[in-house]
């Protein structure tokens, strides 16, 4: 699935405590990762469009609820757009209301997570991502590898 040794990660998301405890998250327990952080979805598509990093995403994990471009907006560009329609996205939101989520899948997310101030219960998120990767690796391939799992190493993260 990943491009490069290095897997690529985009975090979308306007609020500072949000980007904060995922980054946190990351650096902490999956420091394999390269991850880019962006404030708006207009600074996301700028760097796509660009190819800043010289390559694509291996995912992109966006908030849902953000200004100027929402994540539906965010979304539904994205998965138009020949080039980006194949990154992964996983929505992160902090409402958990089935209207937004089944407006998500119906424009092409592959994951909706639910937001919380709690490390323990984000990274529990996060793991959560992992493990429907890792089955969707397996219906597809056949096989127990998992692109994903090599780059989630859940075995040392505390989650009590």
């Amino acid at each position: 699935m990943f491009a490069k040794s290095t897997p690529l990660i985009y975090l979308v998301d306007d609020d500072d405590d949000d980007r904060y405890l995922l980054q946190t998250i990351f650096d902490n327990h999956h420091s394999a990762c390269s991850v880019r952080v962006f404030t708006s979805g207009a600074d996301l598509i700028t760097h796509l469009t660009h190819q800043l990093d010289g390559r694509l995403p291996d995912l992109i994990i966006m908030d849902l609820h953000m200004p100027m471009f929402n994540g539906f907006e965010l979304l539904s560009r994205l998965k138009q757009n020949q080039d980006y329609k194949g990154i992964p996205v996983a929505i992160l939101s902090d409402s958990d209301a089935n209207e937004h989520r089944d407006r998500c899948y119906q424009l092409g997310t592959n994951e909706f997570l639910t937001k919380t101030f709690s490390i323990t219960k984000m990274a529990a998120e996060i793991q959560h991502l992992e493990q429907y990767w890792l089955q969707k690796e397996r219906c597809r391939t056949g096989n127990n590898a998992s692109s994903l799992a090599k780059l989630f190493d859940f075995d040392h993260l505390p989650l009590n």
